[in-house]
């Protein structure tokens, strides 16, 4: 395979090692038959009463309708879409959170869903402009992010207020192109990338804008460094499955089959993952560390991300409840900005929410306040992940 003689040593560890992983097919496929199927899932879109419904219906909320047509685009983790727009009156709205939706077993103390309201806040704001809107969105004081989880009613995070125009009658302009269109294509890419560097300057406008937000964006095109970050994030992919809790809290939100047009959570395509993979890496993670079977698995993965020419490393206050919605802001206007370039990017979390990971990165890296890695790059259009048909309650 590599072109080079296998000594004695190596050869019997492999060869041990495959006939382990044949021998533990059998309670793989047994495994994988336990697994639900996209037929199986359904997405909770929290289903309204016939009052309430009707009172969303009305002239007075079509600024709502249409604003959270587009907000509802945001990313979240895992693509739970955690929070709702309610609406008030014509002007005022309440954000508020389902704590069912977290996932409080990956996600210690709901920092990344904390701080994914800051993505919301500046979504939401995005969309108005793009219906001729102005809304702010301002957060509540103060707020216990570690139990958010916890609620088992909506928990206000925040307001949204629509501040013009002041005859709200009036027809709702059309999408201001840029706006509707960069909500759109802004996306994970998880397929190859093509391998071209993205330009210098790009990055530089890029970082200023992170700053605005007291966030620091770093960015890596060693090739060295880029090739054994993407090892690092494979790597603590695989040793996370074995994580019992969070593999279980994870699973919830895996979806198999085709994409439809309107869903929650990680499906097939999307993901970029074989429905096979999906099945065993739930079903058994043990086989994936198996010698033979992780060399492989790891191989695989690094394929699905060839072409990767850039790393980037968010960094900055990521604790409390300010900071948090302040490092939302700065994802948001990364992610937009990286639209208007043409750039996609794919977040690598399962390093920094795993210590032992954490602590390497920080190592390599020489940061002791990262919270995000990615890489970055040019790739085609890659599939989109379903959004709920409606946030509104």
């Amino acid at each position: 395979m590599h072109n080079r003689p296998l000594n004695r040593r190596e050869f019997s560890k492999r060869a041990v090692g495959t006939i382990a992983a044949l021998g533990s097919l059998g309670s793989v496929a047994s495994a994988c038959a336990s697994l639900p199927t996209a037929a199986s899932i359904r997405p909770d879109p929290t289903p309204l009463d016939a009052r309430r419904a009707a009172a969303l219906s009305g002239a007075d909320m079509a600024a709502w309708r249409q604003v959270a047509q587009l907000a509802r685009l945001v990313p979240t983790p895992h693509n739970t879409q955690p929070f709702r727009i309610r609406p008030i009156d014509a002007r005022t709205a309440e954000i508020v959170a389902l704590g069912e939706r977290f996932l409080p077993a990956e996600d210690d103390g709901n920092l990344y869903m904390a701080s994914a309201f800051g993505i919301m806040a500046a979504t939401i704001e995005m969309a108005a402009k793009a219906h001729g809107l102005d809304a702010r969105v301002s957060p509540v004081a103060s707020l216990d992010v570690a139990a958010l989880h916890t609620a088992t009613s909506p928990t206000l995070l925040g307001t949204a207020s629509i501040v013009g125009p002041e005859d709200m009658q009036v027809q709702i302009p059309r999408y201001a192109r840029d706006d509707n269109e960069l909500l759109h294509i802004r996306r994970t890419s998880r397929i190859p990338y093509d391998g071209r560097l993205v330009l210098r300057e790009t990055w530089e406008r890029l970082a200023a804008a992170t700053a605005s937000h007291g966030h620091q964006l770093i960015e890596h095109h060693d090739p060295d460094v880029v090739r054994r970050t993407l090892r690092l994030n494979v790597d603590a992919l695989l040793d996370n499955l074995r994580l019992t809790d969070e593999r279980r809290e994870i699973q919830r939100w895996y979806r198999l089959g085709p994409t439809p047009q309107f869903g929650d959570g990680l499906w097939e395509k999307p993901m970029n993952q074989d429905s096979f993979e999906i099945k065993a890496a739930f079903g058994s993670p043990g086989f994936f560390g198996l010698p033979v079977v992780r060399q492989v698995a790891r191989r695989d993965y690094l394929a699905t991300q060839r072409g990767t020419r850039h790393i980037l490393l968010l960094h900055g206050p990521f604790a409390g409840w300010p900071d948090l919605v302040a490092a939302g802001r700065a994802l948001f206007g990364l992610w937009i900005g990286m639209a208007q370039a043409g750039v996609y990017v794919q977040p690598m979390g399962s390093m920094l929410t795993n210590p032992r990971y954490a602590a390497e990165v920080a190592r390599r890296f020489d940061v002791t306040d990262c919270w995000l890695v990615m890489r970055a790059g040019y790739s085609a259009e890659p599939p989109r992940a379903p959004r709920l048909a409606s946030i509104l309650i």
